[in-house]
């Protein structure tokens, strides 16, 4: 018996005799001392198995049927778990069981385990702050050992820091803690899971070479699986990581191969994922300079889905293409108002001001003030490199030289934070 393991029945001793109102000693009696049962009940010792049969039996307990229980219930848990992974949808059966296992007191190995199911089924429904509570919760009782709490707590606590945006946090989790040792014991897909959520944070926080190790690993990981929508992540994510290292050959190899991918498997055949690579095949072009490849996909991208994301790029790339036709029928069929994310309002506003070409001072000092600020907030690194050198060349037209040199500057910080991540 494990020391887990044993810890384990001593909290649902505990728990029981605490629920009948019975003493230690009543319990003990004939079996151990009351110390000792105290210590088993603390997990500070692990005892023999009949010790823990006969301490059960006295509270109506049968050993070999909480086992049998407790080994059906892990099942059932790693089942609902792997198919949480693959993004599939519980039934409501499973959401029924799932919900019947959560417990207030976690007395047991089954009930973080439980806990942590459920945490990963709340994010997925996007009940973040609810999962995050569930978390914290559980805790407590992570012993970081390469054990299935340990493993499950790593990869559904990365999960929601991705979902939080907290890519810095995933990072130095993993600097410091090496966590990904961790994982060496859980199943390879699981592992590959979690280097594709390193590769992902590395990528959003701008270290880009440290993105494409994690993406590697993960692939070599995942190798000879069938899992034909983790796979297609792998390609995009690796042509996404490509394309921001200039590579854009190989990029376009990455995101060709998950087109083929997409095109022979319907099962993964979805709006969205069509939406998606188009639009990595489209930024791919666009920082390229090919501007009307770009604009061809972005179409192709949104209207697979309707994406705003991809509606504030397409019209990025009609303005650099000098496509003022499209530009004016996208600002008519998307006005501000249906813009909800705060980085797509303002980059709708600097393209229609910049397309509108009736530029005064004062305007343009106004949307400066209030855009480029906020994107050195947010970290939006990439859009302060393209608006801020094109509000300078604005403020020259009217030999507002100082206002321009501010805007280089706010270029230029930008561009030393991402070399400095990029060299990490």
């Amino acid at each position: 018996m494990t020391d887990r393991e044993g810890k384990s029945w001593g909290r649902l001793i505990k728990y029981h005799r605490q629920q009948q109102s019975l003493r230690q000693d009543d319990v003990a009696l004939g079996i151990c001392t009351p110390s000792y049962l105290s210590r088993i009940e603390n997990g500070v010792v692990v005892a023999e198995q009949t010790v823990y049969e006969m301490l059960l039996a006295r509270l109506g307990i049968d050993f070999e049927n909480e086992v049998a229980n407790l080994e059906l219930k892990h099942s059932l848990l790693e089942i609902m778990y792997a198919k949480l992974l693959s993004n599939e949808t519980l039934t409501q059966s499973e959401l029924a069981a799932l919900n019947s296992y959560q417990s207030e007191v976690l007395h047991q190995e089954i009930d973080l385990l439980a806990g942590l199911v459920y945490s990963r089924y709340l994010s997925s429904i996007d009940e973040l702050i609810e999962a995050r509570k569930l978390l914290m919760k559980i805790e407590p009782f992570i012993t970081w050992h390469q054990d299935r709490v340990t493993q499950m707590y790593i990869a559904i606590t990365t999960n929601v820091h991705l979902l939080f945006l907290e890519f810095e946090e995933i990072i130095f989790r993993e600097e410091q803690q090496h966590v990904s040792n961790y994982m060496n014991t859980a199943n390879r897909f699981e592992q590959a899971n979690y280097l594709y959520h390193l590769a992902f944070a590395h990528h959003r926080y701008y270290s880009f070479q440290q993105a494409l190790y994690y993406i590697n690993r993960s692939a070599d990981t995942f190798s000879h699986q069938y899992k034909p929508l983790f796979q297609l992540k792998l390609y995009s994510m690796k042509g996404v990581i490509l394309n921001d290292l200039h590579r854009f050959q190989e990029a376009l190899l990455e995101f060709e191969a998950g087109l083929e991918l997409l095109r022979n498997v319907s099962a993964i055949q979805t709006p969205r994922q069509w939406s998606s690579l188009y639009n990595n095949l489209a930024y791919c072009y666009e920082c390229q300079g090919l501007f009307k490849e770009a604009m061809s996909y972005y179409e192709q991208a949104n209207s697979s889905e309707e994406d705003l994301h991809v509606v504030i790029n397409w019209m990025r790339a009609a303005y650099q293409q000098g496509d003022e036709e499209t530009l004016l029928k996208l600002f008519t069929n998307y006005p501000r108002k249906r813009f909800e994310v705060l980085h797509h309002q303002y980059q709708r506003e600097l393209l229609n001001y910049a397309s509108e070409r009736d530029y005064t001072l004062n305007k343009l000092n106004n949307i400066e003030e209030l855009v480029f600020p906020y994107f050195s907030e947010q970290e939006h690194y990439s859009l302060t490199l393209y608006y801020a050198p094109l509000w300078a060349a604005f403020y020259e037209e009217l030999h507002a030289y100082k206002r321009a040199s501010i805007c280089f500057k706010h270029a230029f910080i930008a561009s030393e934070k991402v070399r400095r991540r990029m060299g990490s």
